[in-house]
């Protein structure tokens, strides 16, 4: 490990920098951030090993390697499972600057129940919550934030590559969005083909996106910088395995990093009610047109397949905005409203 930071980082006067320059990259990569171990809790990696023995592993790799190139930050494998974090972190905390763990919701887990699915991102609300409890408790003084760079559902096909997946993980970015003291970084996994999961399927013939990669990339041309207030009144459904009084419709709000335009990401997860919801917003004047881009297809089972690579898109409807207008959300759908902000003296809506 600190062999592969030096061929990384260290000059082409180092023994791995030199082999480096040899394979056609005399300037180093200046790789910062590294990951010590994948999934060590799991059974299917090299390396698997109890919390305490990956703990003890972990300030090893971590001082070799900080050896080779003191400015590196290392991030340490968590798991949903706070037993697990408790234990790295109590351990090695000192000397870990991030904490990554990975989400996935399938069958197994419950998602053969439709109201399951949709509420589970809540739960990784409630969960980030304690994890932030442990560290504050565990490791006094020193900030840990999490990094969820594997995430996605694991549904058959064509469930995983219809609204359903989309409206799960608009809904879990929702989460991550309102959990951002917390979250600093997060990737949906696979990119491309990798499993069913990948959000863009690729054959000899053909390549289509799906409806989680349309959220994806709605959700990343709207990126606010300043995170605001949303309070919510929603209808609400129960589950069977993650809770009851689950609201139906999951709001946030941002401001552009140039204070001009407020964006609205809504996701209403019912599968055939529309949603007629009136916007209020203070602290700001508001006018003008706006701009509202839906993720949806025409029936809930709407999938996109090497077929029907249509079958889920993005449409586009304009509105008028004021500090207080109704907009109607399609049934099954993922919406981001755009919308000018004129003024805002020293307050956020």
């Amino acid at each position: 490990a600190a062999a592969w930071v030096e061929y990384a980082n260290g000059s082409a006067a180092t023994k791995q920098g030199a082999l480096r320059a040899q394979h056609g990259s005399p300037e180093p990569f200046g790789v910062r951030t590294w990951e010590i171990g994948n999934e060590i809790w799991g059974d299917w990696v090299r390396g698997h090993s109890d919390a305490e023995t990956y703990a003890a592993n972990y300030v090893r790799y971590r001082q070799a390697m900080a050896a080779v190139d003191p400015s590196l930050r290392f991030i340490a494998v968590g798991d949903n499972d706070m037993k697990w974090n408790r234990t790295v972190l109590a351990r090695a905390g000192a000397g870990i600057d991030y904490l990554a763990i990975h989400h996935y919701y399938g069958l197994r887990e419950g998602a053969n129940e439709y109201e399951n699915l949709m509420a589970r991102p809540l739960f990784y609300e409630r969960f980030y919550r304690e994890v932030a409890s442990a560290i504050a408790e565990l490791v006094p003084g020193r900030r840990i934030p999490l990094i969820i760079n594997e995430w996605n559902t694991s549904l058959p096909v064509p469930r995983q590559h219809s609204m359903e997946s989309a409206l799960y993980g608009a809904r879990l970015m929702n989460v991550f969005e309102r959990s951002g003291d917390l979250v600093e970084m997060t990737a949906v996994s696979d990119l491309v083909n990798g499993w069913s999961g990948g959000i863009i399927q690729a054959s000899r013939h053909g390549v289509f996106v799906t409806p989680t990669y349309h959220v994806i990339r709605l959700y990343n041309e709207h990126l606010g910088r300043d995170r605001l207030a949303a309070r919510v009144t929603s209808p609400t459904f129960d589950s069977s395995k993650e809770g009851t009084a689950v609201p139906l419709l999951d709001i946030v709000a941002s401001r552009s990093a140039d204070g001009r335009r407020l964006f609205v990401k809504a996701v209403n997860t019912s599968r055939d009610r529309a949603m007629t919801t009136t916007v209020s917003v203070t602290g700001a004047s508001v006018g003008g047109e706006g701009v509202m881009e839906t993720v949806r297809g025409d029936t809930f089972g709407a999938a996109n397949s090497f077929a029907t690579p249509d079958a889920v898109s993005v449409r586009r409807t304009t509105f008028t905005s004021s500090p207080r207008f109704t907009v109607s959300l399609p049934p099954h759908s993922v919406s981001v409203l755009t919308f000018p902000i004129s003024s805002m003296p020293g307050r956020r809506p």
